[in-house]
């Protein structure tokens, strides 16, 4: 029997996951999941991939209100002020997103050495996820393309029994880990049900060199355990480690439950 173990969230792009016992689903994937992104001066979003420290600055909920933490320090994000737009771009796609303030900017600035800005987006901030794997108004969060990535715990196991110093599937920055699979078993998978919601596995995620960095020093100490996976996961030129899921009918997706210990079931297998 295949059951989620694991369930995250990102709330920020690039910053510390959650992890939870159980969460919503609202269209663009699991609630809160990548809805605010830091931006550059240029509008461009901030990653780990050059900006490795992203990975120390936490964060967490209290309430419904988020709040960022960094060593000591921490500083609450206000809620949204949907009249302030300014433009955010994530890989191809620009859209109109709303700015926090000031505040949080120049704390993030500050932390970052960069001067940035925070940008969430709204419900009717619509982002359309690739049309070469989706219909038309299936939308994504700030999240790379997909609304979901699950990794199967044995594809880690996998992995951590070529490595001298295991890791942890956090680098990896799954939204579900599930168990009671063969290490990849996620690959082949195509249609998915858990709990009456339905899912299509579209792509297998490529991977950059975000899974190097340690996530909780910030700091790139893995390149070894990236060319591990360049030996035996690399596909069409790129490492490939986890799978990508969309709603197979995102118009039918209205704060749906998921939990630790739910049940998968596969279909077309």
């Amino acid at each position: 029997m295949i059951k989620i173990s694991e369930l995250y969230i990102y709330p920020v792009k690039s910053l510390a996951g959650i992890q939870l016992s159980s969460s919503h689903l609202c269209p663009t994937g699991l609630k809160n999941d990548r809805r605010w992104m830091i931006i550059d001066e240029q509008g461009q979003f901030m990653s780990q991939r050059e900006f490795a420290i992203m990975a120390t600055i936490k964060t967490l909920f209290e309430g419904n209100q988020l709040v960022l933490t960094h060593e000591q320090d921490r500083i609450k994000v206000p809620q949204v002020n949907s009249n302030n737009k300014i433009k955010a771009t994530v890989w191809k796609d620009t859209l109109f997103a709303s700015h926090i303030c000031k505040s949080v900017d120049e704390w993030l600035t500050a932390k970052l050495h960069k001067k940035c800005q925070l940008v969430y987006m709204e419900n009717n901030d619509n982002r359309q996820i690739d049309r070469d794997y989706a219909n038309h108004e299936q939308y994504v969060s700030f999240a790379d393309a997909f609304p979901v990535l699950v990794i199967s715990q044995a594809s880690l196991d996998d992995l951590n029994e070529r490595l001298d110093n295991p890791i942890n599937i956090n680098r990896f920055r799954p939204n579900m880990v599930v168990v009671g699979t063969d290490a990849f078993a996620e690959d082949h998978w195509q249609d998915i049900s858990i709990n009456g919601t339905d899912f299509k596995a579209v792509k297998m995620c490529s991977r950059c060199i975000m899974p190097s960095i340690n996530q909780e020093t910030g700091k790139q100490d893995q390149l070894k355990m990236l060319a591990t996976l360049n030996k035996y996961r690399k596909f069409d030129q790129k490492i490939k480690f986890g799978q990508n899921l969309i709603y197979k009918d995102a118009k039918l997706i209205d704060n749906q439950l998921i939990s630790c210990g739910d049940e998968i079931n596969l279909k077309n297998i």
